[in-house]
């Protein structure tokens, strides 16, 4: 029987000390000190008493909330056109993000190398390829602001230069995360639906969108969430929407306006939460609804088309 023998020191010490390391951290401390040095960050201006008093003004001028009628009736049109932006500029993004997640995502396999397609197609694909991806990195690069501002030049002062501003944007954001979502689709169910004889675009319709349609969904309401917050404030430069409103209300110090406003936009925001966290939800019961139409066969056709989708290869053997 042989005995345990007691770990001794060098056995469970932990790895050698690094020097690059700590060039690594002394470095990264060293640029955020000189970044905050450039731009005049300084903790003691919270305690200067100019500061102290202007933040009081601001505080005190923030209660009680503007509730007149008046004054609600007057947001309560721009609340409603601030949701139009949002919701159109999402739905305008949605249109082009598809299309642009699909050019600018890697195809992987044997049927994408160059042997298989022969060097003119591959040329051509990735070409595409990367043209999709810097008009998606040029379209998020652009703040919405500043997309705001280019199309108040274009189009003209109002709402619609906020949905173009909005659907630039997000159409580059949203491309984004759809070309790489759908790149993380299990290569092996890929595959299996190739190998069935399907089109790129019966895989894309059959079992890229019905894998990752949950997560599709989560990031597009997530978006949507964002295009709401950025709606409230196209209105400073003249896109429309709540953020007319809360310009005016700033620049005449009517800091009972902005606590109002700012109320409404947080309603807005946690609705449109609330209804993302509802859809989400229904999309992962997807699974259990097809689940059921394993046992009622009957039901599948009633299922509609992604439930139809996805029961028809979750049944695959990969």
């Amino acid at each position: 029987m042989s005995s345990a023998r007691a770990p001794r020191v060098e056995d469970v010490r932990g790895p050698g000390f690094n020097w690059l390391n700590v060039v690594l951290v002394l470095g990264l401390l060293a640029i955020f000190l000189f970044s905050a040095q450039q731009t005049r960050v300084s903790p003691l201006e919270f305690f200067d008493p100019s500061t102290s008093k202007a933040v009081s003004r601001f505080v005190g001028g923030l209660f009680p909330p503007e509730l007149s009628p008046a004054f609600l009736r007057t947001i309560g049109g721009l609340v409603v056109e601030t949701v139009e932006i949002s919701i159109v500029g999402t739905g305008l993004a949605l249109v082009l993000a598809l299309p642009l997640g699909l050019l600018g995502m890697r195809l992987r396999g044997e049927e994408s190398t160059l042997a298989a397609v022969g060097p003119v197609a591959w040329g051509v694909r990735w070409v595409v390829y990367s043209v999709a991806r810097v008009i998606m990195n040029l379209a998020r690069a652009i703040p919405e602001l500043v997309w705001a501002l280019v199309f108040v030049v274009a189009v003209g002062l109002g709402p619609f230069a906020g949905v173009l501003a909005l659907a630039a944007h997000s159409a580059g954001v949203l491309g984004k995360l759809y070309s790489e979502l759908f790149e993380s689709v299990d290569q092996r169910v890929v595959e299996a639906a190739r190998s069935t004889g399907a089109s790129e675009l019966a895989v894309l319709l059959f079992t890229r969108i019905p894998l990752t349609l949950p997560v599709l969904l989560s990031y597009t309401m997530f978006r949507w969430e964002c295009n709401m917050r950025a709606a409230t404030v196209l209105g400073f430069v003249g896109a429309g929407g709540i953020g007319t409103q809360l310009a005016i209300s700033m620049k005449l110090f009517r800091y009972n306006e902005v606590l109002t406003l700012i109320l409404v936009i947080l309603l807005l925001v946690t609705l449109v939460d609330i209804v993302g966290q509802v859809a989400r939800a229904r999309m992962l019961d997807a699974p259990a609804l097809d689940a059921a139409a394993e046992q009622d066969p009957d039901a599948a056709p009633r299922r509609g088309l992604v439930s139809r989708a996805l029961a028809l290869f979750s049944r695959a053997d990969v």
